[in-house]
């Protein structure tokens, strides 16, 4: 049962006031921030993302995974069927995604909190930072959070007196979809059923193993894991992030809170948004006890389930690295974004000021029109048009590279991938004649080829002729 009536007055004039309609008007910010630079230049992961979608046959595709990736198939299976020679269209199995977890999350607390809560915290995964990021990358981070939402939303309506069973099934297919998706959404997926079997609800008979079958689900799979785990330092090398300390955890939640940058690149600058991050987060537990302890039984377990799934969660992600997982890192720590959205919604609400919500509200909405603003016509990686140009006008037989965006730009020239990560001695000695290198002095390493061609370069770029 709802906490509030079935309309809510949250803003003015009349036809603000039907959640349906701000419901909508959210949905049409979280496309309007993600959509406008969809287009933008690739990333290194959009290009090996580009690598894995575009193989020619299931061979080709599993051998490119095994080569290129630490992660499931499934975001690169989406790739599959659609016209990827366009960013957007490489781009849109993420972005996607990111606008219906918007929906998701709304519809996942809607009935157990209510539609104030639902739509603010609907509101700030719309605007979320990071999250729009993400949205305009060609991972999975997001079809991965959308489907821990969704298994969010199964186990909530599951705890309800009068749960179909037919919500059983969503919860089951989440939870394949996440863990086909991102390896470390079992981390969550057992966060959640933990402590949902803590609290009682739904029925643990049920739960513990329809939760347990969605994760064994992967073990077909375990054969291609260790083929991937063998080409570590052959073809890729392994992800290093930083070891769980007080130093990282500012870091994470600097970045999970108000994007890649945080905002300054000051030291001090980031301590002190850690400090007002943890204090927020102190304030919203305090008001969540207080505000929340009489409402209905459903709203107490809603706060309780999303609370002990979020820390849970993190304390996973931080024992992860002892047993050699480096998932302690923003990029896998995403769902924190709108579980902390939920919490803090609930906590606005729980205060009862309607001029402190409205004013969240609007801070919120300029936030998403700003970044859309900054967005705009905004490119974060170099455009390859001129040495795409100069590689053209050198007519080469070959062309290596040690970078897979080179391969979607320069794609007439037919590059190969060539020492990705600058490993192994690479094909330049072999290659025929005339061969061009094309080079990301970025990479891993920097271009350390021992060749004598002429050289020419471009921004990180480096070109060498063999003739």
């Amino acid at each position: 049962m709802s906490i509030v009536s079935r309309r809510t007055y949250v803003l003015s004039p009349a036809w603000a006031t039907d959640e349906r309609v701000l419901l909508a008007a959210i949905a049409a910010l979280a496309i309007l921030v993600r959509f406008v630079a969809i287009g933008s230049n690739l990333s290194n992961d959009d290009g090996y993302s580009y690598l894995v979608g575009s193989a020619p046959s299931v061979g080709a595709f599993l051998k490119q995974l095994a080569a290129s990736e630490n992660t499931p198939p499934l975001f690169y299976l989406l790739l599959t069927p659609l016209p990827i020679d366009h960013p957007t269209w490489l781009r849109m199995p993420a972005a996607i995604p990111g606008v219906l977890e918007v929906i998701a999350l709304y519809f996942a607390l809607r009935r157990p909190l209510g539609a104030r809560v639902a739509l603010i915290a609907a509101l700030g995964v719309a605007v979320a930072p990071l999250l729009v990021t993400y949205a305009n990358l060609a991972r999975g981070f997001m079809l991965e959070d959308l489907a821990l939402v969704v298994a969010l939303l199964a186990i909530l309506r599951l705890a309800a007196e009068d749960a179909r069973a037919a919500w059983w099934w969503v919860y089951f297919v989440a939870g394949v979809v996440a863990i086909y998706t991102e390896y470390d959404a079992a981390i969550c997926l057992v966060a959640m059923a933990a402590t949902a079997l803590w609290l009682g609800k739904p029925d643990r008979r049920r739960l513990a193993p329809v939760g347990s079958l969605s994760l064994l689900t992967i073990v077909p799979w375990i054969p291609e894991i260790v083929r991937a785990q063998n080409q570590v330092n052959v073809t890729k090398i392994a992800p290093a992030f930083p070891a769980p300390s007080l130093h990282s955890l500012r870091d994470l939640a600097v970045t999970l809170a108000l994007g890649e940058n945080g905002g300054t690149n000051s030291a001090a600058g980031r301590w002190l948004e850690f400090i007002c991050i943890v204090a927020l987060g102190g304030a919203t537990a305090i008001v969540l006890r207080r505000g929340w302890a009489a409402r209905s039984p459903g709203a107490r377990y809603a706060i309780v389930l999303i609370a002990g799934t979020g820390t849970l969660t993190l304390i996973g992600h931080a024992i992860a690295p002892a047993v050699g997982l480096e998932v302690f890192d923003q990029r896998y720590l995403t769902i924190l974004i709108p579980l902390a959205a939920a919490l803090g919604a609930a906590a606005l609400v729980a205060a009862g000021r309607r001029s402190l919500i409205v004013a969240v509200a609007v801070v919120l909405v300029a936030a998403g029109l700003v970044d859309t603003a900054k967005r705009y016509h905004h490119e974060w990686e170099p455009s390859l048009a001129s040495v795409r140009a100069a590689a053209l006008a050198l007519h080469p037989k070959t062309v290596l590279t040690n970078n897979p965006v080179v391969i979607y730009y320069l794609r007439p020239l037919r590059p190969v991938l060539d020492r990705p990560f600058n490993l192994g001695p690479g094909l330049a000695q072999s290659c025929a004649r005339p061969c061009l290198i094309i080079d990301d002095s970025r990479v891993f390493g920097g271009p350390v080829r021992q060749v004598s061609g002429t050289r020419t370069t471009i921004g990180p770029f480096v070109l060498t002729l063999e003739p």
